[in-house]
């Protein structure tokens, strides 16, 4: 009975595993999707994009992770996901993925959260590092032409970027070691062992 049990556990976890993933571009699918089809041809002659190796996965998680909490509109952290996984070499399904955790019924908790963190570090830690990065963005150009209104604006801005990498990096670090361990207990078994996700 265990082993069947197991057997039945492991496939639903697969099918669960294909049900998100059908939402996701993938190699054979990527030409599907709006602006991503003009970089299919580039992107399909990348492995790395679609690798679930530990060196592609844990950099996704990261910056995946990061870009879901930074305070831009989805559409705009997607194309952006799509970037940071050229450039840093890393799994776009999982980058993407965790985009999708940013939508129109999630951002308004996100934000909050993000800028509760982002205000608890600057306090905690209130030297020169985090405000001067917050003054800096308050003085731009940008908050001169909107005066008052867009000092607070920046200020915002500059609290919501420092919350968005500390709890990014935070939910990096979990999911990359949970991710980790995974990585491990497939590379250990004996069935598994010769599909290694890990380096």
């Amino acid at each position: 009975m265990d082993a069947n049990d197991n057997q039945k556990g492991k496939f639903r976890r697969r099918r669960l595993i294909r049900k998100i993933l059908k939402y996701l571009p993938r190699r054979a699918s990527i030409h599907r999707y709006p602006i991503l089809n003009r970089f299919a041809d580039v992107a399909k002659k990348r492995s790395y994009l679609w690798s679930f190796r530990v060196n592609e996965v844990v950099p996704a998680l990261y910056l995946g992770w990061i870009l879901t909490f930074t305070p831009i509109p989805t559409v705009f952290q997607v194309a952006a996901a799509f970037v940071a996984a050229m450039f840093f070499r890393a799994n776009v399904m999982v980058l993407m993925g965790l985009q999708l955790l940013s939508n129109a019924f999630t951002f308004l908790f996100l934000w909050a959260i993000t800028h509760k963190a982002g205000a608890f570090v600057v306090s905690i830690f209130s030297t020169e590092t985090f405000k001067s990065l917050q003054n800096t963005m308050a003085r731009g150009e940008f908050s001169w032409t909107l005066g008052n209104f867009g000092h607070v604006a920046m200020r915002w801005l500059a609290t919501m970027l420092i919350g968005a990498l500390v709890l990014g990096s935070l939910c990096g670090f979990i999911s990359s070691t949970i991710y980790k361990l995974f990585a491990w207990k497939v590379r250990k078994s004996p069935k598994l062992g010769k599909k290694n996700v890990s380096n």
